[in-house]
């Protein structure tokens, strides 16, 4: 069973609108907003931004059917309510936090294609780099949005693309079949691995980056030594394209043995989500069945021991990490395939949220609710920069904003820009 939510769709800009209203600018001033659930009439409104002289309520909102109260110039709360005069009353949504952006990184040497196909932030903050179609990639400085050196050398589309903990050394992969190790200071390549047999779709760095793992369209993960520039493992894993991967550590390994106690989670074409131990170079856990719903993201919860999958008909499935029988738990907001999940950790120590970004442009970030063991799903943030476009890549870094209550989540899509949250 899977449970469907609704969700308040709102304009990309609202915040500049809210901004002109704000400095006293000449208006009028609105920003569109639609209320949307499966099986019911959806709500289309126009929300009227209206200067106010209350200095703890600046601005009001006003609308006839979608309920809005401005927090700050990045914060509002839109909800619905019951109208009888309305044919799509029974769509009721509790209030809920949308979230403009702190800010943006534009990647200026990528046009817009299929725009930033993947991005990466340096492990302390000041570097992104971003690549795209036709072997483009770059590193940019994110306060001074610098270009700071082209990346050249991939003969396709560049898939993925990620900072070694150093920060001052980028892993890359491409349609070209090659994964390449370049200085993100002066853009030399001195190591470049091959041996996939189709496009790279996913790369993760274990430890301090003396291995890595790249997952591919020929449905195999592999295991680099970097020193050496050669394969230790390869696991062939399905028939078709592995779409993502992600690395979890079940506990510290030792230095010379960063491979110790690391899991990858490959999320599978073919319906299934495979993990492998890393050390012992064997399979310990299947989710799901060949021939089911193709698996686009996973994310794995070591600590709660719970594993989240977005699948390609636009649910999200829970899965308790022990019991790879059924999902404990599966929503959606609509058919729109998930394209990217990513545990995000709150300022205290309390248990991880995920966001979800789908092909639609959706981009939200979800509580999971455990009461008894029955677990269930709580959207509790939605994050608004996107119109339509597909979101690529989320990734989560050590929060810029005073007081914030979560890691920033940064996200892209189908544009030349990465945005934070």
């Amino acid at each position: 069973m899977v449970e469907t939510f609704g969700y308040i769709s709102v304009q990309p800009d609202w915040a500049v609108d809210v901004k002109k209203a704000l400095s006293g600018a000449e208006g009028p001033h609105t920003f569109w907003a639609s209320a949307y659930k499966q099986g019911i009439e959806s709500l289309h409104d126009t929300i009227q931004i209206t200067k106010t002289d209350s200095p703890t309520s600046p601005l009001k909102l006003t609308a006839q059917s979608i309920t809005a109260e401005y927090i700050d110039t990045r914060h509002l709360q839109l909800s619905t309510t019951n109208s009888s005069s309305h044919p799509a009353s029974q769509n009721i949504l509790a209030p809920r936090l949308y979230t403009a952006p702190h800010r943006s990184v534009e990647c200026s040497q990528i046009k817009r294609k299929t725009g930033l196909r993947s991005f990466d932030i340096s492990p302390y903050g000041g570097l992104l780099v971003g690549c795209g179609d036709e072997g483009v990639m770059g590193v940019y400085e994110i306060e001074g949005r610098v270009h700071r050196v082209q990346l050249e050398g991939h003969l396709g589309d560049v898939t993925a693309c990620r900072f070694f903990p150093s920060g001052q050394v980028v892993l890359s992969g491409a349609t070209d079949m090659r994964i390449k190790i370049w200085s993100a200071s002066d853009g030399s390549n001195p190591v470049t691995l091959v041996g996939h047999t189709a496009a790279i779709t996913d790369l993760a760095i274990i430890g301090r980056g003396r291995q890595v793992l790249s997952a591919a369209a020929d449905g195999t993960l592999r295991l680099w030594l970097c020193g050496e520039a050669s394969v230790v493992h390869v696991f062939e894993l399905s028939r078709m394209r592995i779409n993502s991967v992600a690395l979890v550590a079940r506990f510290e390994a030792q230095d010379v043995l960063e491979i110790d106690g690391k899991l990858a989670v490959a999320a599978c074409e073919d319906g299934r989500v495979v993990v492998v131990d890393l050390m012992a170079r064997e399979v310990v856990a299947e989710y799901g069945d060949v021939g089911g719903v193709p698996v686009r993201a996973v994310a794995y919860d070591v600590a709660n021991s719970r594993l989240y999958t977005g699948m390609a008909d636009g649910s999200v499935n829970v899965w308790a990490a022990a019991d790879a029988g059924e999902p404990v738990y599966a929503f959606r907001r609509n058919a729109s395939p998930v394209s990217a999940i990513r545990l995000v950790c709150g300022a205290d120590a309390g248990e991880p949220r995920i966001c979800v970004g789908t092909e639609d442009g959706q981009l939200f970030v979800a509580a999971v609710i455990d009461n008894n063991g029955a677990v269930g799903v709580e959207i509790v943030e939605e994050l608004v920069a996107f119109d339509v476009d597909p979101i690529t890549q989320i990734r989560t870094a050590p929060s810029s904003v005073k007081n914030a209550t979560r890691q920033s989540i940064w996200a892209s899509g189908r544009t030349n820009k990465a945005y934070e949250f």
